[in-house]
């Protein structure tokens, strides 16, 4: 080929220097001026070349980096040492970030030494710094975490500072250790399972009692994975370890705690039981003097009434009236055991009707003599046995009737509406009503609000409070004195799902 034919030299290197498109070089004059255009320029920063031909070169700088003068350093390095390397942050066109790593060239005449410009070349490593990023990252998280290595005979190979902080062994004192004669470790299903399991799945979960360095115990939870370098050479295991030292105490102390509750709970039911027992038995014993007192008192009246004083007379009264309060006492006290003996919950639904019925049936005297109107709602199918259930009706209309405010017939309302998957119920009246401060009260034995003025045993509301809570509902009374008293209580019953 003809030298004529021959392509110059400054064409080749144009040439070489366009199809270097992972790079950026540049020509800038003396000022730092873009003088040239290469195609990287696009590519990498989105200028065209009439966008950036006769710009300054600090366009491609950060706007911090520009008012700090870091383009004007980089030249005046370049022009006093010849070049100037730097890896830096630069912005593309939209303001991307690129990390780059950059060198500038002061160019000069060889025969004057006159300074003619710059060349710059620029090449985009945010790849390759991101990259190295994750993985400084990484390893620092990893050498925080609780992981080490081991061999398949068991000898540590690697030991993070996690691990130094959970169990006190610097890697100096723990690599080429057998890990498990360093910590001790109690397998709860056998070391040799765990082995079968990673070679058959390559992984294992689980939890470990092993021992710190200072004696002390720690339970981990251990998330181990099998892996291996090659074939020819023995799987090694990586161990993720997390201590729950205090996750397993607390669950401990909890069982210990539940283990006290459950025997106390068990001894309050024996206690109960022998209580219950007991007031049956002594209100069994006590009904038959009194009985015969009873049969005494009406006996002496019968003879000897007539040859009394209107000061015996009285005395005979209230020793009658005595023993019928001691009798209806005897008679709650009876019914208040038998609660706490009997079944309440019923395996089918039951009519909450026909226990009304009953309990106004036990009751039809009473609201006679007093003239008492009863209106009633349908009642709800309800998950009680009929018989405590009608008690509990009993008890509360009866209290409706006692306490009714002088020459006011009293009028009851007995209601029934779902609420919240069960059934509240509630018994209302017209009566003399109840202080806030006796809400509470009146649901513990013997406490009794008119004890003086109108007779009853003091029971009566007890043995509502432990019907309902043995049904797994809930009583409480809304009262407002002179007007009145509503007792709402819950019940299960499967219609009010």
């Amino acid at each position: 080929m003809s030298d004529k034919n021959f392509p110059s030299r400054e064409y080749l290197l144009d040439l070489l220097v366009s199809r270097l498109s992972d790079y950026v070089i540049l020509l800038l004059d003396p000022e730092g001026t873009v003088i040239s255009w290469h195609p990287g320029v696009e590519r990498q920063f989105g200028y065209s070349a009439a966008e950036f031909l006769g710009q300054s070169g600090e366009i491609l700088f950060p706007l911090p980096d520009r008012f700090k003068g870091a383009f004007r350093r980089e030249l005046q390095t370049a022009v006093e040492k010849g070049r100037a390397g730097d890896t830096n942050w630069m912005v593309t066109k939209n303001g991307r970030p690129v990390f780059v790593e950059g060198l500038s060239l002061a160019l000069r005449d060889p025969a004057s030494g006159e300074l003619l410009g710059f060349g710059k070349v620029l090449n985009d490593i945010t790849q390759r710094k991101q990259t190295e990023d994750d993985r400084k990252t990484l390893t620092r998280m990893l050498d925080q975490s609780s992981i080490y290595v081991f061999n398949w005979d068991g000898i540590i190979e690697h030991w993070t500072s996690g691990c130094e902080r959970i169990y006190g062994w610097k890697a100096q004192e723990a690599v080429a250790q057998n890990a498990d004669d360093l910590l001790q470790t109690v397998y709860s299903d056998g070391a040799s399972g765990i082995r079968d399991q990673l070679l058959q799945e390559g992984a294992w979960q689980g939890e470990l009692q092993q021992i710190k360095k200072d004696g002390n115990p720690v339970y981990v939870s251990a998330d181990w994975v099998l892996f291996s370098d090659g074939q020819d050479k023995q799987p090694s295991v990586i161990a993720t370890h997390t201590d729950i030292t205090s996750r397993i105490q607390v669950q401990r102390e909890l069982e210990d705690a539940n283990k006290r509750l459950q025997s106390m709970a068990r001894e309050l039911e024996r206690s109960n039981a022998e209580l219950e027992e007991f007031a049956r038995i002594a209100s069994h014993d006590l009904s038959t003097p009194i009985t015969s007192a009873r049969w005494l008192v009406e006996l002496l009246a019968a003879r000897h009434a007539g040859s009394l004083d209107a000061e015996g007379q009285k005395m005979l009264q209230q020793i009658t009236v005595g023993l019928q309060r001691m009798t209806d006492l005897v008679e709650a006290i009876l019914s208040h055991a038998r609660v706490g003996t009997e079944p309440i919950g019923a395996p089918k639904p039951v009519s909450a009707d026909q226990a009304l019925d009953m309990a106004l049936a036990n009751l039809q005297k009473d609201v006679n003599l007093s003239g008492a109107v009863v209106r009633r709602e349908p009642m709800p199918q309800l998950l009680i046995e009929a018989q405590p259930l009608a008690q509990l009706f009993q008890n509360l209309i009866a209290n409706a009737i006692k306490y009714r405010r002088e020459g006011i017939a009293p009028e009851i309302t007995i209601q029934a509406r779902a609420h919240d998957g069960m059934w509240l119920l509630s018994v209302s009246d017209n009566g003399m009503g109840i202080e806030p401060e006796w809400f509470e009260r009146i649901f513990q034995p013997m406490q009794r609000l008119h004890s003086a003025k109108i007779a009853g045993s003091g029971i009566g509301l007890a043995t509502c409070r432990k019907i309902v809570t043995r049904a797994g509902g809930q009583i409480w009374v809304e009262s407002t004195v002179g007007s009145g008293s509503t007792f709402f209580f819950t019940l299960p019953g499967p219609e009010a799902h």
